[in-house]
């Protein structure tokens, strides 16, 4: 059996990576028309980052629900509020409205 040369992982992770960030923008496109075809496009994108084992950029990964795995998109289903503290510090909350779960993302002030 003929061995794999070295930059067989690396093309693998650059495939995964350029179908995953295409299903994720395919599914926010599809979203305000087809729910479940854009969950679907959300769940294939999360299983190429698995199985490849690289990670989402933050920028969809603060898009997908941490408990009930949906695409979240702004106003349809979730709610965005920014609390601010002044001993505790800011943060902006997100609540999916699918499961109520609210994510928090705090806000880091600059000293």
């Amino acid at each position: 059996m003929p061995r794999r040369n070295k930059n067989f992982k690396y093309i693998v992770k650059k495939i995964a990576k350029t179908r995953m960030l295409y299903l994720f923008q395919r599914a926010h496109e599809v979203f305000p028309n087809d729910k479940t075809l854009a969950n679907r496009y959300t769940f294939l994108a999360r299983r190429y980052a698995q199985r490849a084992k690289i990670k989402i950029p933050f920028k969809w990964k603060k898009r997908i629900c941490h408990k009930c795995k949906t695409l979240l998109y702004p106003g349809l289903n979730y709610r965005v509020r920014l609390h601010s503290h002044k001993g505790k510090g800011s943060h902006i909350s997100l609540t999916c409205f699918e499961c109520n779960k609210t994510t928090r993302y705090f806000i880091k002030l600059k000293n």
